[in-house]
Order: structure tokens, then C-alpha cells, then sequence
């Protein structure tokens, strides 16, 4: 009994260190930041240059408005094609970055401080190491059903799954979408080509994997993240 009065006052101490912590001189509640708005580079924007010394790589200078109650910034740049990302922090409202050219890249924001954090809006860009007269769409976002969805089929034999997808290209030139499904690496291809961005499947219960391959006009092509999700 007393170990456990004596584990209930080092826990009740920790909690107050902790609460302390989130409090300004005052004794006031820190708020967690404001939410920043990102500037540059513009989101879906068709060609960056960013400056280059060799062709291979160039510099890229990310900006966005300045959050309130912030300690740092968290800037995470994806690499969509090869679908990795890197993060830096820093405590100004810009940042430069040295990516790999003839690549589409995705970028948001978090604003941080000791209370928590707040996520900015998501930017899509194509980085050109030389203009071309047309560029890869970005990968499609795949929204449902999302990554580890759980759907419960009730006992029935099979469940009508609905699957949704946003697509987007620097050129404004989608011409089709190929769906992917299938219960081990997404490869089987169940439509073609379709302009919509939804299509409606019966399936039965088990683990599925699904992704979507985007044609532009030009015959250019870019893969999604394959999706998992689960009938139970």
C-alpha cells in the first residue's frame, strides 16, 4: 500500500512538472500555435527552376506567414515519385532546401512549441531542372478508403466498397486513371481507364491493396502509394 502511495506522488509530481512546463510567466496556459499559410512555391505549381548549379539539383526557397506562440517550424518536403520525405526545423518563416530537379515534390509546414503543434495545408510542386513542354501528373491522392480502414461486412458474403481518389497535374491534363486491386501488392488491374475519380467494387472479407495509376494527355504516367484496408 505504501509502494503504491508513494508511485501516486511521484506520478501526481510529474504531472505538475509537466503542466508547469506548458505555462508562460504568468502561470498562463501556453497556446499551442496558429496555423501558418505557405507562400512559396505556389501549390501545383507547373515548372520551379530554383537555382542550379549542375543541372541535377537546385536550390528551392520555401516561405509561408509567420504562426503566433511558436518556437520552431517543422518544414517536411516528399519526394513523390519516390515517395520519401525530409524534414528540417528552423525559426525563421523561410527555409532553402536542395532537391533533385525533374521531380514533382509535395511540402507542408508544423508549427511547434511546448504546448503542441499545428499542420499547415499541403503544396504540390514540380521541380524542372530544364522547362519541358510537359510534365508528369502528381501521384493521386488516395482518400477512401483510407490506409488500415477497418470495414465491418456484417456477415454478409460480400460488401459494396466505394474508392476515391483525388488526382492533379501541372498541366492540367489528366487523361484517364487505371485502378489497381487485389489482395497482395495491388498489381492486378481491375479498370483500364477511367476520367471519373471513384469506382464502386463488391469484395468479401479479407486484407486489400489498391492504387491508381494517372495518364496525362501526352502518355506521361505517375503510381500512387498503394492503400491497404481490411473486410472483416
Amino acid at each position: 500500500m505504501k509502494q503504491a502511495s508513494k508511485l501516486s506522488a511521484i506520478l501526481l509530481s510529474i504531472t505538475i512538472i509537466f503542466i508547469a512546463c506548458k505555462k508562460n510567466n504568468n502561470g498562463e496556459p501556453i497556446p499551442i500555435p496558429s496555423t501558418v499559410t505557405l507562400s512559396t512555391p505556389s501549390n501545383s505549381a507547373a515548372c520551379i527552376q530554383g537555382t542550379s548549379a549542375n543541372g541535377v539539383t537546385a536550390s528551392v526557397e520555401f516561405t509561408w506567414s509567420a504562426a503566433s506562440n511558436v518556437n520552431s517550424y517543422q518544414i517536411v518536403i516528399k519526394d513523390l515519385s519516390l515517395q520519401t520525405s525530409v524534414n528540417y526545423t528552423t525559426t525563421s518563416t523561410s527555409y532553402t532546401a536542395t532537391l533533385n530537379t525533374n521531380t514533382p515534390y509535395s511540402w507542408y509546414i508544423m508549427a511547434k512549441n511546448s504546448s503542441g503543434n499545428t499542420t499547415s495545408d499541403t503544396w504540390k510542386f514540380y521541380l524542372s531542372g530544364t522547362p519541358a513542354s510537359n510534365y508528369t501528373p502528381f501521384p493521386a491522392d488516395l482518400t477512401t478508403p483510407a490506409l488500415g480502414a477497418i470495414i465491418n461486412s456484417n456477415g454478409a458474403a460480400t460488401v459494396q466498397v466505394s474508392f476515391q481518389w483525388t488526382g492533379s497535374d501541372p498541366d492540367n491534363d489528366i487523361a484517364s486513371y487505371a485502378f489497381y486491386l487485389d489482395k497482395t501488392n495491388a498489381s492486378k488491374q481491375v479498370v483500364a481507364a477511367q476520367t471519373t475519380t471513384s469506382f464502386t467494387q463488391n469484395l468479401s472479407t479479407g486484407a486489400y491493396f489498391w492504387k491508381i495509376v494517372t495518364t496525362d494527355k501526352a502518355g506521361n504516367t505517375s503510381t500512387s502509394t498503394v492503400c491497404t484496408f481490411y473486410i472483416k
